[in-house]
């Protein structure tokens, strides 16, 4: 069975080695420009030396020839999708439309050795490709992390660490489970797409924020105080004065920067107007945690689709 699971789905395979080595490629000689420059330029000793906030002539410099790259996000983000798209609906969903899974079960190949042929090759090909890439790219993203402190941000989360992985198989096996359901494999590609790009916009834009109770930090802006909370994921900030009134963000300068003005002076201005910072926010030190926990997430629901493939496949399908 297993050398017959490589014949079936050998193409694929052999397309998703030749893609993912292309992207690698890329990833691979951008990335080491990249760290480069991070380390030649003096940005990775002014971050690992000084406070996050002095560093603004060297971040401004990276992002100005590396921050283009971000435009790759959507692309990377939606690579998972593409994973239940073209290898999970079909894989099961092509045998039961053409029929061809009654010949092999009549050659005295149970169902369920024929089923743990054909998810076994293509969900360890899967989480092969998967790690690797997570690995990959989470290496990319380092200098662009460091330069601007924004891993945790909605979209840059989703790119790296272990939830790339998650996101793979869930998507893996949310086509499966359409194909097995549907029989039919346009359908299942079909609910396949919509049924892994809802579940990340539910989650990435208002499920995710509520894994653990936000923290709320008051900061007095004053001269040399890093107020962007580098790391964190800010969901939301304001400025209050003294009086308890909202201001501008801007208000704090346009107030207190005055021409000459010693960092004392500014100071005692900021204090004598009583200006205030205030941020709700994710702290960084929770990126780890939240990562855990939407794997978790993910994982768990693939675990259930396979679980109900598995099911519609011995006791549904004739």
């Amino acid at each position: 069975m297993t050398w017959l699971a490589w014949r079936q789905h050998r193409q694929q395979a052999l397309f998703g080695a030749v893609s993912f080595a292309l992207l690698g490629v890329f990833l691979l000689l951008t990335g080491r420009h990249m760290h480069s420059v991070f380390d030649s330029s003096g940005l990775s000793h002014c971050l690992a030396t000084r406070n996050h906030g002095d560093c603004g002539d060297f971040e401004s410099s990276f992002e100005s020839r590396f921050g283009s790259l971000r435009q790759l996000s959507p692309f990377l983000m939606v690579l998972p999708g593409l994973v239940g798209l073209f290898w999970g609906a079909p894989l099961l969903a092509r045998e039961l439309e053409q029929g061809t899974h009654r010949l092999v079960w009549t050659q005295d190949v149970g169902r369920l050795r024929w089923l743990a042929a054909k998810l076994g090759f293509v969900l360890g090909l899967t989480l092969v490709f998967a790690f690797a890439f997570s690995a990959l790219i989470t290496w990319w993203l380092g200098p662009l992390n460091a330069s601007t402190g924004s891993r945790f941000q909605p979209g840059i989360f989703d790119q790296q660490g272990i939830v790339p992985v998650a996101y793979t198989v869930f998507a893996l096996a949310l086509g499966i489970a359409a194909g097995a359901i549907l029989g039919r494999t346009m359908p299942a590609m079909a609910v396949a797409l919509v049924g892994f790009v809802v579940p990340r916009l539910l989650v990435g834009g208002f499920l995710r924020r509520h894994y653990e109770a936000p923290v709320t930090q008051h900061i007095v802006p004053l001269p040399g105080v890093d107020v962007n909370h580098p790391g964190a994921w800010v969901l939301h900030s304001y400025t209050l004065d003294g009086s308890g009134h909202q201001v501008p963000l801007f208000a704090t300068g346009s107030a207190c920067s005055a021409n000459g003005a010693t960092a004392r002076a500014l100071a005692a201005c900021i204090h004598r107007h009583g200006f205030v910072n205030i941020a709700t926010l994710q702290p960084a030190g929770r990126f780890w945690l939240f990562q855990g926990i939407e794997t978790a997430l993910y994982g768990g629901v693939a675990l259930a689709l396979l679980a109900l493939a598995v099911y519609w496949i011995d006791r549904r399908v004739s």
